[in-house]
């Protein structure tokens, strides 16, 4: 930046995106509902990001012809990482506590116990149901558990739905119906 003073470099820069308005919120558009900010909050991130690129630029001795390539890549990284919200850090990962497998497996066992206890509530139509959606490795939809046994997807719903109310009518446990809700 010797040739270049710093305030020159900004009033580029502010030049720049004026004239780039289009091409800046072309670039923001696939990410831009995902952002935490309102518009005035992105033209100042690509102002920042115009004036990055070009300072870069100057110090590696490119031409500032090259600006529009630079800008859309740097610039796309910026929005990606302002839909996360979260600013990226370096961590060591062997600073990290590691589960207690001990713990982990009692925690698994205890679950099951849960599990088939609260599955005795259920008429054995609901329980076959039910045991066979829970031992499947993924989550699987109501269609393809109603082409399973061979009824409707209608119907499927209607027995999760009786199942999931005779649990709550016999262990009181009103979340259960929004998390398996969320779930299915």
């Amino acid at each position: 930046m010797n040739s270049m003073k710093k305030t020159e470099l900004w009033f580029l820069a502010q030049t720049w995106v004026r004239s780039n308005h289009v091409l800046v919120w072309c670039i923001a558009a696939p990410y831009y509902r995902y952002m935490p900010c309102d518009p005035s909050d992105l033209e100042h991130e690509a102002l920042l990001t115009a004036y990055q690129v070009m300072s870069g630029l100057i110090r590696k001795d490119k031409n500032l012809s090259l600006m529009s390539r630079y800008y859309r890549v740097v610039f796309r990284s910026r929005c990606i990482k302002m839909t996360t919200g979260v600013i990226v850090t370096n961590c060591d990962i062997s600073q990290m506590p590691a589960p207690d497998q001990e713990q982990e497996q009692k925690q698994q066992e205890l679950d099951e116990e849960v599990i088939q206890e609260a599955l005795q509530v259920l008429t054995n139509r609901q329980r076959q149901i039910s045991q066979w959606i829970l031992s499947q490795p993924t989550p699987v939809s109501t269609s393809v558990v109603a082409e399973k046994y061979g009824v409707h997807r209608r119907t499927i719903q209607a027995i999760l739905s009786n199942a999931i109310e005779r649990i709550i009518e016999n262990y009181g446990h009103q979340p259960i119906r929004g998390a398996i809700t969320t779930a299915s």
